[in-house]
């Protein structure tokens, strides 16, 4: 998955109704999207999960990491040898990995874990994950509110940015797994540079022209009629503004609930009216989107 646009292979999926869900268009997507807020069931609310919630996109390594039973240990602190041979295994053709490019959550090592340390096989629970920088796109905030409180990460078009990023290596059953969970996302590839970071590329590894990525379906959250950068994630040469959680989520208390709403009312609402509420935001956020758009752009099977 890392030569030109015509030697590109797109991921084998063995589950239809996963294939299905990524091939599926609006208002067909929506239907589903607001039939599954519907089902879903009340939540207590508290401190501890808006906590959780607005920590997003939870702590992040400032370097690479091998993932290694619920925590990252960081490539540099490895011995030489052994960052050769762990950057060989993971990324090797005999591997049967590929490359992931991640810009929220799933650059988390304990993002990772809660979604890959219930598998059986050790391969399956750990990972080479690359850190580096996204050239001409930033890391914004979504026209979703997950289901944990927050406003996750998409990417949006932005020459001459360059945004922080990771690279995993992933198994199949990894890819299955992560692509199952970011229902409200497409499955594509994205054709601009990845640059890995200077103890990478002295490994081998000195970056990517194309990557697999996930991009929201809503698009990014922008009352203003720009996005709003992630202010949890840095970036060089911005040219939007970028705000916290907590920021993002009172602006959407206001639209969606009245001027005098604030994130936790918002957070505790959705909780406890997850259809309602779901379904107000919804029709909110989207009314106060950008959709993606982008030339460097291939959504799923190409």
């Amino acid at each position: 998955m890392t030569g030109t646009a015509e030697e590109w292979t797109w991921p084998v999926f063995s589950e239809p109704e996963l294939v299905e869900r990524l091939l599926m268009q609006e208002p067909r997507f929506l239907e589903l999207w607001l039939n599954m807020l519907a089902q879903m069931p009340v939540r207590d609310f508290s401190e501890e999960a808006f906590t959780l919630g607005t920590g997003y996109p939870w702590p992040r390594p400032g370097g690479s990491f091998v993932l290694s039973e619920d925590k990252g240990q960081m490539l540099g602190a490895l011995d030489p040898d052994r960052r050769i041979e762990a950057v060989e295994e993971f990324t090797g053709v005999d591997s049967g990995r590929v490359p992931m490019l991640a810009i929220g959550s799933n650059a988390s090592p304990e993002g990772l874990w809660r979604k890959f340390g219930h598998f059986e096989d050790p391969a399956d629970r750990t990972l080479l994950a690359l850190h580096g920088r996204l050239h001409d796109f930033d890391i914004g905030a979504t026209a979703e509110l997950a289901l944990y409180g927050a406003l996750p990460a998409t990417i949006f078009p932005s020459p001459g940015t360059r945004a922080e990023a990771m690279v995993l290596w992933l198994t199949p059953v990894q890819l299955t797994q992560l692509t199952w969970a970011e229902i409200p996302y497409w499955l594509g590839r994205l054709d601009t540079p990845f640059e890995t970071e200077p103890e990478v590329a002295d490994l081998g590894p000195a970056g990517f022209e194309q990557l697999l990525v996930y991009v929201n379906r809503f698009g990014c959250f922008a009352p203003d009629g720009h996005p709003f950068a992630l202010a949890a994630i840095a970036a060089d040469q911005r040219t939007v503004p970028a705000l916290g959680q907590i920021e993002l989520l009172d602006r959407v208390a206001a639209l969606a609930l009245g001027p005098d709403a604030d994130a936790r009312e918002l957070v505790r609402r959705a909780f406890a009216e997850p259809a309602e509420v779901g379904a107000l935001v919804t029709e909110v956020m989207v009314a106060n989107a950008i959709p993606f758009e982008s030339d460097r752009w291939n959504p799923f099977p190409g």
